[in-house]
């Protein structure tokens, strides 16, 4: 139960947003500017630049359920220099739709997480492992490997999730 509460407190402050610049409206040496976001790859090397620094999630799941789909904005939390909650798509994003969409609080305990397929079935697990981040080049990649989830709805099998995360908008530090 602590494992859920402290995921959706995670998750509820990747929604609440965060401004990393002073307050005073001017640009500093560290605040991002629009086309400055790089994509990163799955071998954590700079490719292109990103859709306007929204991020992308590219994920593929199997088992009870199969298929693959990307999601072209992702906002993340970060607490203590820790990646702490990813949503995908960003819920600030009003071209977004969904399904399909991905979330997860992250603890030392493991993942709150949660998948919708395209074909809207959900599957969820309070505590997976499966998920790793870092932060290369001031970018936050999470990388989702072996994954299982479960449907919430009881019936079916569960799924293996795999992919990698790049956080778009990034609240907190």
């Amino acid at each position: 139960m602590a494992v859920a509460f402290i995921a959706v407190a995670a998750t509820s402050l990747s929604l609440a947003g965060c401004s990393s610049d002073d307050g005073s409206g001017k640009k500093t040496a560290d605040t991002p500017t629009a086309g400055t976001a790089v994509r990163v790859t799955a071998d954590a090397t700079a490719a292109e630049p990103s859709d306007a620094g929204r991020g992308s999630a590219h994920l593929t799941y199997s088992g009870g359920d199969s298929g693959e789909f990307t999601i072209k904005s992702v906002g993340c939390t970060v607490v203590e220099g820790k990646l702490t909650a990813i949503t995908a798509p960003d819920v600030n994003d009003a071209k977004a739709s969904t399904p399909p969409a991905f979330t997860a609080g992250i603890t030392s305990d493991g993942a709150m997480a949660t998948l919708v397929t395209p074909g809207k079935k959900t599957y969820v697990h309070i505590a997976a492992s499966g998920i790793t981040s870092r932060k290369t080049g001031g970018t936050w990649v999470a990388t989702v490997a072996g994954m299982k989830l479960g449907p919430t709805d009881g019936a079916g099998d569960s799924i293996t999730v795999d992919g990698t995360i790049t956080c778009g908008k990034v609240a907190g530090s």
